[in-house]
């Protein structure tokens, strides 16, 4: 039980930390030089890793070489490789905030989920690998549907303008998975608490040495000490706690426990209107709280991918159920090409107006991404709170109908979204029914209603005939 509970603990200290490091690479990147702010980050975690274990000399030293060396590499992927690639790509607020928020947390979530996926078929586990990817999907798809809420009109245009600067923020994702499991990996032979130390150092060693080519100006200490010194602190505890979650919970619950940075930021906003330090409130509340829904949807299904059948358990044998409960995501694939959404925009002297197809909005995508999840749920054995919270995801789908995955439009003038939302322009966006999309949803949640009446009845045999044994 106190391993149990250790492990649960560095589970809410990396979702916490990481939701942290997205707000702070938000505000510090591309509005601060990137060499010096990730010396800040490197160091944080450089500091972090030394002070958690306690004994650092020692715990480096229990290591051999080999181990060393791979920490080492570790280091240069997850401790300077991941901030140094998003902070240099990044523009003043090019890609947007929103957009960023999105593929730290979005994208290297299914990241995540498509590694847990491989492990779980390489296990011969094909029921979970379906469900790792559905999962990854559906927190996709609800992290787009909260940050493209967060105001109107948003800026939220995914892969539109800056498609390299945001495919390499995605890829920084791959470099903190690889460098976590290279950790992973040198602690077999020594500690954990070792193989940080020896990434971490290689890290700010390799943070440091950007900065003396950049010249190690202390401009940017110096007008944002508080925050250079929270952003490395969060960082710190991202690199400690993720190859220890990954370690004890699995590859798809880290992929869990990153993916809900948008809703713990967007708490942080409530919590600044509450309090009163921040100005009108720009997002769509509906909006938001749908996004949110289908969000957890997605990590409840990726934190249970991980156990939703014990080891060495097939999954019960229902060719005909399974088969018919994939029956909703056909029908939401066939959505994804029909009209979904009508956008007018006005900036004098032009009245533009065009339609938006079901990949291009959020409804479109999430009822995909919630059929999905349903499918994948009527595979495994022990599926009642996923589906439980899938089913609430269904029920707010509608909230999401008028939400569009992109706002800027290929053709039109560059600039012109500075227009929107001001005396000198407008746009619109109106939902349109479809219905492959809505078809979908009310099958999937006919398929998550039945999922749930058998796990139930399933649930009570089990315990009458334990009651029974005894």
């Amino acid at each position: 039980m106190p391993v149990r509970r250790s492990a649960l603990t560095w589970a809410a200290v990396l979702a916490i930390g990481f939701a942290t490091h997205v707000g702070m690479t938000v505000q510090l990147a591309g509005r601060t030089a990137a060499a010096p702010l990730v010396v800040a980050l490197t160091l944080g975690a450089l500091a972090t890793a030394l002070i958690v274990a306690g004994r650092p000399v020692r715990a480096v030293c229990a290591m051999d070489r080999t181990s060393q060396l791979l920490a080492a590499a570790a280091g240069m992927l997850l401790v300077f490789g991941a901030p140094a690639l998003v902070a240099s790509v990044r523009m003043t607020d090019a890609p947007s905030g929103s957009l960023v928020v999105f593929w730290m947390s979005g994208g290297w979530a299914v990241l995540a989920a498509a590694a847990g996926a491989a492990i779980a078929w390489q296990r011969r586990s094909r029921s979970l690998t379906g469900l790792a990817l559905a999962g990854g999907l559906a927190a996709l798809v609800g992290a787009a549907g909260i940050v493209a809420n967060w105001e109107r009109p948003s800026s939220f245009s995914p892969l539109v303008r800056f498609p390299s600067q945001e495919l390499a923020i995605v890829g920084a994702g791959l470099l903190v998975l690889a460098g976590a499991m290279f950790l992973i990996r040198a602690a077999r032979a020594g500690g954990l608490d070792g193989a940080l130390v020896c990434a971490t150092a290689t890290g700010a060693a390799g943070g440091l040495a950007w900065w003396a080519m950049e010249g190690l100006s202390l401009e940017a200490f110096n007008e944002r000490p508080a925050e250079m010194v929270l952003a490395g602190l969060a960082w710190g505890v991202v690199c400690v706690a993720l190859p220890r979650v990954i370690r004890s919970e699995g590859v798809s619950r880290t992929g869990a426990l990153l993916a809900p940075a948008p809703l713990l930021l967007t708490l942080l906003i409530f919590v600044e209107q509450i309090v009163g330090v921040a100005g009108p409130q720009p997002m769509i509340v509906n909006g938001v709280v749908a996004g949110v829904l289908v969000l957890l949807a997605g990590a409840v299904g990726l934190w249970s991918s991980n156990a939703a059948a014990p080891s060495g358990e097939s999954a019960p044998k229902r060719p005909i159920w399974t088969w018919l409960a994939l029956i909703p995501l056909v029908l939401a694939a066939v959505g994804l090409a029909f009209p979904a959404m009508s956008a007018t925009a006005d900036v004098p002297p032009r009245l533009l107006r065009w339609t938006l197809l079901g990949w291009e909005s959020l409804a479109g995508l999430a009822a995909f991404a919630l059929a999905a999840v349903a499918g994948a749920l009527s595979r495994v054995r022990r599926p009642l709170l996923p589906a439980a919270a899938a089913l609430v995801a269904c029920g707010a789908w509608t909230l999401l109908g008028d939400t569009p995955l992109r706002v800027l439009k290929d053709g039109l003038a560059p600039g012109i979204e500075q227009y929107y939302g001001t005396e000198y322009g407008s746009i619109t966006f109106v939902a349109l029914t479809n219905p492959w999309s809505l078809a979908a949803v009310v099958l999937a949640t006919s398929v998550l209603v039945m999922v749930i009446a058998l796990a139930l009845v399933s649930g009570r045999t089990r315990r009458a005939g334990a009651h029974s044994e005894r």
